[in-house]
């Protein structure tokens, strides 16, 4: 959904009161500490030797550390949890990364897809009934390879990266994973944060995600994803960063439950869909009659959102092109509402998902 933000008047202020203005800030921003939520009963994360941290312990990919120190040629990778979710490093004082933080996809090999990073999407598998990547940006057979298209340049929410589609003679690459690393002092960067999709005979995964929130963020090192976005008092950083970068600084970490706009697939023909959905094809989250005729109707549960506002409905089935068809919302107040859309379902599996705005 776009983010509309209106202009406020300008002022017409003295010169020498603009100076003074502008030095009061400064002076702020120097003294200002991010509140980071983190509450510290992580400890300290200080690997000496590469380290893959299983995310199995922590079902929501949240971790709260009091520090963080990442020395060179230390590498630092992840296991997914079950839920899927994004990385979220939540630090009360300082980070410092010389060596490597890695959320990135993994490689198909064979016909066999390559899995998605953390929060990521896994690939398409290859052979002679080669799928789709899956994810919202998910590769097909017409373009193979896995996009990012649907982050908003804020990583508010944080989401993962999209497979690469297979192909007859390979799988595609995983969807790279995305962090988030809010620092309550500084974040001293002069190693690497990676968020890269898997390659493979297919197509290749798309990058993810990175949010770096800090008092201030120093150091010349190297930050590689589809999207990156910097919020922090004081930049001090003069490294690598792509092309999709922004900076500012946004202040919420991770918005708090029931706040902003969402949305939810609630039924599929009436049948509903599993709470909460897995999004995976070996555990479907609704399964519909093959004996039911098209059009059917899918219901989106919106929170937090306009009425009449657009609402995307896209399909994007294992085998065969994605159909994609625009509802509204026109039922039920701002705080909540419903929107119905029909379309018509390729046959066979795959996955739905909504998104709101032009």
């Amino acid at each position: 959904m776009k983010n509309h933000i209106r202009q406020l008047p300008a002022w017409i202020i003295n010169k020498y009161f603009l100076y003074l203005f502008v030095f009061l800030l400064l002076q702020i921003a120097c003294l200002a500490q991010v509140n980071t939520g983190s509450d510290g009963h992580d400890g300290a994360l200080n690997p000496i030797a590469n380290t893959v941290l299983n995310m199995a312990s922590h079902p929501d990919g949240v971790y709260q550390y009091t520090s963080v120190n990442i020395p060179a040629n230390v590498t630092v990778t992840f296991t997914p949890n079950a839920n899927n979710t994004t990385v979220t490093w939540l630090v009360q004082g300082n980070c410092n990364i010389s060596g490597v933080v890695d959320v990135s996809g993994k490689s198909g090999s064979g016909n066999q897809a390559g899995l998605g990073g953390p929060g990521g999407w896994r690939g398409g598998n290859g052979g002679p009934q080669a799928t789709g990547g899956l994810g919202p940006g998910g590769g097909t057979g017409s373009d193979r390879y896995g996009n990012y298209n649907y982050a908003n340049v804020f990583l508010v929410p944080l989401l993962g990266g999209s497979g690469g589609a297979g192909i007859s003679n390979g799988g595609g690459g995983g969807g790279s994973g995305s962090i988030l690393i809010a620092v309550g002092n500084t974040l001293t960067l002069n190693g690497y944060v990676t968020a890269n999709g898997g390659g493979g005979i297919g197509g290749n995964g798309s990058g993810g995600g990175i949010r770096l929130v800090a008092s201030r963020i120093a150091g010349t090192g190297s930050v590689g994803g589809a999207r990156v976005r910097f919020d922090t008092y004081d930049s001090a950083y003069s490294g690598y960063v792509p092309s999709a970068f922004s900076q500012g600084f946004q202040p919420v970490i991770i918005p708090a439950q029931g706040q902003g706009a969402q949305l939810s697939i609630v039924s599929v023909t009436g049948t509903p869909v599993a709470t909460p959905p897995t999004g995976l094809p070996s555990t479907p989250d609704v399964v519909i009659s093959g004996q039911q005729a098209n059009p059917i109707s899918v219901v989106v549960s919106c929170a937090n959102l306009a009425l009449n506002t657009p609402i995307t409905v896209s399909v994007k089935p294992l085998n065969g092109s994605a159909v994609s068809v625009v509802g509204y919302n026109s039922t039920g107040t701002q705080a909540s509402s419903t929107a119905t859309v029909s379309l018509n379902m390729p046959r066979g599996g795959g996955l739905i998902y909504a998104t709101a705005g032009h």
